[in-house]
């Protein structure tokens, strides 16, 4: 296939899959905001792919349909590879947990043992959008890190790459809306 699914696509996925209601309220909250600021950086970012962030925001929890763990990034990764979806909507995928995940980390949380970071915009986006998309609600970057402090101590270097995320999303949003 190796084309990027639709809205409807990516909704028919989940229901294929069996994700539950409110994985799927949040998948459509997340991409909500995801599309949002993927406008506002349309001009800072003019290769900004909104298709790639729409299938990435709507599709970066499929692997809920098997998992509420942190391993739900790896299980939608495999997902997204069996439909045939080309690799920059798995990345998204994988490396949306968090702000990312570094190999010896992977290890620590008994990931498969590799690199989870996003990198490219799209990706960023996406981690950042779901990061603050919690409850169909938007949470303040003190709010995301308190929450996952439920999980993680406050001096964990995934906290620090939340923090940074954050910040760099926050920048680009300050550039873009003063310009």
């Amino acid at each position: 296939m190796n084309i990027l699914p639709n809205y409807l696509t990516c909704i028919e996925l989940h229901l294929q899959h069996h994700s539950l209601p409110q994985v799927i309220d949040h998948v459509i909250f997340t991409t909500q905001t995801a599309l949002s600021i993927a406008k506002e950086l349309k001009a800072l970012f003019p290769t900004l792919n909104c298709q790639l962030v729409l299938a990435g925001g709507m599709l970066h929890d499929i692997g809920r349909s098997q998992s509420h763990n942190i391993d739900h990034g790896i299980i939608g990764g495999e997902i997204i590879k069996q439909h045939g979806f080309p690799a920059e909507l798995v990345y998204i995928v994988e490396n949306h947990i968090f702000a990312g995940i570094l190999k010896d980390e992977a290890y620590e949380f008994g990931l498969p043992t590799k690199e989870y970071l996003p990198s490219t915009i799209e990706e960023k986006i996406v981690a950042y959008s779901d990061n603050i998309s919690k409850n169909l609600q938007i949470l303040s970057r003190e709010e995301v890190l308190n929450y996952f402090s439920k999980y993680l101590s406050m001096n964990h270097p995934v906290m620090r790459r939340i923090n940074e995320l954050h910040e760099e999303i926050e920048t680009y949003l300050k550039i873009s809306r003063s310009e």
